[in-house]
């Protein structure tokens, strides 16, 4: 399976007691798609997936699934990494139940695995997958285990059908991109970010799963739409708008930061999944500073895409 486009790894969002709150979580979901973002990949480390024990996260999907239902076309992607294969591979039985697109796992981390032992967590996810696209996660920073090409191999030979890389590797992808031209291996490589963007858009990526799609959804899916087109002048300003902006809103963890950026985008964002906290009294300054950053580079984006539009 091909994915095009992009996805947000969406954020969950709870309740002080660490209950999911439905009603937040759903409409921020329904708000990415509205504003352009092409899927959705749930409970990864944006989605505190590794807070939530597994019925929370399948509740998760079911949510998704629903909302995704809801506007034909978009992508409906489960995170369903965990330290052990057990849990992995229940979350990826009930994803497939639901009619999900794809799942994803980040490789298990508390241990120093060894590659075959990767190797075999993966082929366990494509068996219960049953047909179902199997995407694995290079995300070192987390893991402290970096996938090479070597190991990429391995996995298209178990059935994993892409992988989303957090590490923006480029030599990887241009490896990726010749393993799949030259020997017809039906292996995708999906980037975690919209840096770097115009480079992996020119060697034929079609996909990111970008943290920025959580609160500038709009400024995302304006910046893909414009990389698929001849205004390359237009793409690249915008790019670096987009870019510099997810710098700029950079505060503590990934998460910290999307709370606050969505909060000075106006709205009343929840809690976080304890123990992460997210004291908006101590950022009040940072949250204005936000908004105005957000407004120039809307203002940007309006000037650049005849189709750029927000819906608050």
């Amino acid at each position: 399976m091909s994915i095009k486009g992009t996805l947000v790894p969406a954020l969950t969002f709870f309740d002080k007691d660490g209950n999911i709150d439905e009603n937040f979580t759903s409409w921020h979901m329904n708000w990415v798609l509205d504003n352009g973002v092409n899927g959705l990949f749930v409970t990864g480390t944006y989605g505190s997936g590794y807070l939530m024990d597994a019925d929370q996260r399948v509740r998760v999907y079911e949510i998704a699934k629903e909302i995704t239902n809801t506007h034909p076309g978009t992508y409906a992607v489960a995170h369903v990494g965990a330290n052990d294969t057990a849990t992995s591979v229940y979350l990826t039985e009930h994803a497939r139940d639901l009619g999900y697109d794809a799942v994803s796992a980040v490789n298990p981390y508390t241990f120093k695995y060894r590659d075959d032992e990767l190797v075999g967590y993966y082929a366990d996810l494509v068996k219960a997958a049953n047909g179902m696209p199997v995407f694995a996660y290079n995300n070192p920073s987390l893991t402290s285990k970096v996938i090479d090409f070597e190991l990429v191999r391995k996995f298209a030979d178990v059935g994993v059908s892409a992988m989303k890389d957090s590490s923006l590797n480029r030599d990887l992808a241009l490896a990726i991109k010749d393993l799949r031209e030259t020997e017809g291996v039906d292996f995708e490589y999906i980037s975690g970010s919209t840096k770097d963007w115009p480079y992996f858009r020119s060697i034929g990526v079609k996909a990111m799963i970008a943290g920025a799609c959580n609160y500038v959804p709009d400024l995302v899916s304006s910046m893909y739409r414009l990389s698929l087109g001849t205004d390359e002048e237009s793409f690249l300003k915008l790019c670096d708008s987009v870019n510099y902006l997810s710098s700029f809103t950079k505060v503590g963890n990934s998460l910290i930061s999307s709370h606050l950026a969505l909060k000075s985008r106006g709205y009343d964002v929840p809690y976080m999944k304890r123990p992460l906290i997210c004291p908006y009294d101590d950022y009040k300054e940072k949250i204005e500073e936000d908004a105005q950053a957000i407004e120039e580079a809307a203002e940007l984006a309006a000037r650049l895409d005849p189709e750029y539009r927000f819906i608050k």
